[in-house]
């Protein structure tokens, strides 16, 4: 764990805020920057209101602390992880009423947001349609953040599959007009990049091909060819799934198998199924109409 202060300078200089305007009607100059670089402590007080200035909440300001890791929430996707992957329901309806009753007792917001993308995944499973009211305290509390942490990027990715298409497209624009990337280890861009090729992906299974092809291109632009090679395996079956749906369909059919064979050079079996799948489907349906 870092000290408090040099958490503060981080994000402070993340935010492009000088320490005279994080510290004027609050503190000193000179006491903020002694904090900052670890020489003392400050009371929770005058804490909460520097936090305040920044737009951060106390959770997500220990969360960084924390070097990114909370045990709630690491268990919490994780158990989320398995039991999708697993498709079991009745483990998954335990984890949502067990963050529901969390959120009763400790009345901490992220356990509702975990409740409710629990749920979101339940209905999702069991081909049910999702429900308005659980998307709404999802949606209000993204488009009620003044600045996206690594905390809410994380929320979102997880849940844009179930908002509709429009109001989608929406919160991922502004995932990128009001986040900032605050994460030393460049989480926070990892996750941006995940959330664009979610939305390609969902716009793509739309038919929204001019919007899907926006979000392919913002995508591609952002991957660095050595350090992003497993996402560009995933944008480049996109690219392809694109190119099909667009009428180009042996040139997309060549760059989906590409990163198919990729997967499977890899030992990436579930990763070259699941996508052989999809492509399959892709082209039946296109030749199909």
């Amino acid at each position: 764990m870092n000290h408090p202060g040099e958490t503060l300078r981080y994000i402070r200089k993340s935010k492009k805020m000088t320490l005279a305007k994080l510290a004027h009607g609050e503190v000193s100059v000179a006491f903020l920057s002694r904090f900052e670089r670890g020489d003392c402590d400050i009371s929770f007080t005058h804490l909460l209101s520097l936090l305040k200035k920044l737009n951060v909440t106390i959770d997500e300001f220990l969360y960084v602390n924390n070097n990114y890791e909370i045990s709630d929430f690491q268990k919490f996707f994780n158990d989320l992880k398995k039991y999708v992957m697993e498709d079991n329901l009745h483990m998954l309806r335990v984890l949502q009423e067990r963050m529901n009753d969390l959120y009763i007792m400790k009345e901490k917001n992220y356990y509702l947001h975990f409740s409710a993308i629990a749920s979101l995944y339940i209905q999702r499973i069991s081909k049910k349609k999702q429900d308005p009211k659980v998307i709404k305290i999802l949606n209000d509390y993204l488009t009620d953040i003044e600045v996206w942490g690594y905390y809410e990027l994380v929320i979102y990715n997880n849940s844009l599959f179930a908002f509709p298409v429009n109001q989608m497209i929406e919160l991922s624009r502004m995932a990128f007009e009001k986040s900032m990337d605050y994460h030393p280890l460049g989480r926070g861009e990892s996750m941006k990049q995940n959330i664009l090729l979610n939305s390609a992906a969902v716009l793509l299974e739309n038919d929204r091909l001019s919007e899907a092809n926006t979000f392919l291109i913002l995508l591609g632009e952002s991957l660095n060819q050595e350090k992003d090679s497993y996402m560009k395996i995933k944008w480049t079956f996109l690219k392809g799934i694109y190119n099909i749906k667009f009428g180009r369909i042996e040139r997309g059919k060549k760059m989906a198998l590409k990163a198919i064979q990729i997967f499977t050079d890899l030992e990436s079996t579930s990763q070259a199924s699941t996508h052989s799948k999809y492509l399959q489907e892709v082209l039946d349906s296109t030749i199909l109409k």
